[in-house]
């Protein structure tokens, strides 16, 4: 373990001097999460006690239900939601715990994000939507599909969490890494280093995600927010879907950048992108899988012009929806509302705003994930974190 701390020393005194050089400029403080500028108009509803943020633009055949990753929130899909509301309705939620939506004392685990989601579709009278989920969001999405087949048209997963196994030690120790003390506490320094690992080559255009996140430090809610990226690694872990993904029979679309450096996990497995996408994507019946070159966990902002063409011709390519009852809005699982104690991690964390790099001085952390938006133990935190 001590060749392990080395390394993630090591990489974290390197990528502290990329941030430096690249210039991590100051960001104002907000007083609240509601202060962030999404540039696109945002609603809200009520989604058993919880206020969920949402947008909703454009109108379709199809409807397109954007799911960020983990530490992420709707403004990571700028550069796709103008693209895909052209021809679809396109609806991208705040997760609750994350963005302008409510930070409850809940458990986080992906059966809780879906029933949240489920809940406010059947609001939105929305039956038989494309799931379309990145990182920490592509697991939630497959445990979506899992759970209520017969509602979801198809699946389009970026970078997923979910499809990488860990031990059950490997599991414990990526829980026990990302503790809200993790997120609350890093520099930063640090926050640009966890955003950076999730491309191959972070321009000027991500920049903005760093500054909020800078911002959401002065925030009344932060301290709820480091609570929810940390137990949502837990739960990526606890509800694994990995050795479920033959029974997913939806149309499946899976995009990943060829140079996703946080799935596999890079500092418990390593190895190629590729090779794990091709050996778990084939699990699932009559999948489509996408490598994207030059892009990293970020795929669908970074090469976003791809991303959205090989999106669209895939939903183009749908069979209509069948006419089915809305999800019902009161169908959350009222055990799941209850904050639970960590469990022992199961196999995976997750991706989307997995764990990045640790800094110096804290524990292993886990690997930075998409906006975080990554695979359970890809996803380790790091994403949008």
């Amino acid at each position: 373990m001590n060749a392990l701390k080395q390394r993630f020393t090591l990489l974290g005194l390197g990528l502290a001097i990329v941030a430096s050089v690249a210039g991590c400029k100051p960001s104002p403080k907000i007083a609240t999460f509601d202060q962030l500028d999404y540039g696109m108009p945002v609603e809200k509803a009520d989604v058993s006690g919880t206020q969920l943020a949402y947008v909703d633009i454009g109108d379709g055949p199809q409807t397109l239900v954007l799911i960020h990753g983990l530490g992420s929130y709707i403004p990571a899909w700028k550069k796709n939601i103008p693209e895909l509301s052209k021809n679809y309705r396109v609806i991208a939620i705040d997760l609750p715990g994350y963005g302008r939506s409510d930070k409850p004392n809940a458990p986080y685990s992906m059966r809780y994000f879906v029933s949240k989601i489920h809940g406010l579709l059947g609001q939105l009278g929305v039956s038989q939507p494309v799931l379309v989920g990145h990182s920490m969001g592509g697991q939630i999405a497959m445990t979506y599909a899992l759970q209520h087949p017969e509602e979801v048209h198809a699946l389009v997963l970026s970078s997923p969490a979910g499809l990488e196994t860990f031990r059950d030690g490997e599991a414990k120790w990526l829980a026990n890494a990302v503790t809200p003390e993790f997120t609350c506490y890093a520099s930063d320094e640090a926050v640009y280093t966890r955003h950076a690992g999730n491309f191959n080559t972070m321009n000027e255009e991500a920049q903005f995600m760093v500054a909020d996140r800078i911002a959401m430090k002065g925030a009344a809610e932060f301290k709820d927010y480091c609570t929810a990226v940390s137990r949502s690694v837990a739960g990526m872990l606890d509800d694994p879907v990995h050795d479920r993904l033959p029974t997913i029979d939806e149309p499946t679309l899976v995009l990943f950048g060829k140079n996703d450096a946080l799935i596999p996990n890079p500092f418990l497995h390593g190895g190629s992108t590729k090779r794990l996408a091709e050996r778990e994507v084939e699990r699932i019946d009559g999948a489509k899988l996408i490598i994207l070159p030059k892009a990293g966990h970020f795929a669908q902002f970074e090469q976003a012009d791809a991303w959205n063409d090989h999106v669209l011709d895939f939903v183009r390519g749908l069979p209509e929806p069948t006419a089915a009852p809305a999800a019902p809005a009161e169908a959350e699982a009222g055990a799941d509302e209850a904050p639970v104690k960590a469990k022992t991690p199961a196999p995976a964390p997750e991706p989307e705003q997995a764990p990045v790099a640790a800094e110096p001085a804290a524990p292993p952390a886990e690997p930075v994930a998409e906006e975080a938006g990554s695979s359970p133990a890809e996803d380790a935190p790091s994403d949008a974190e």
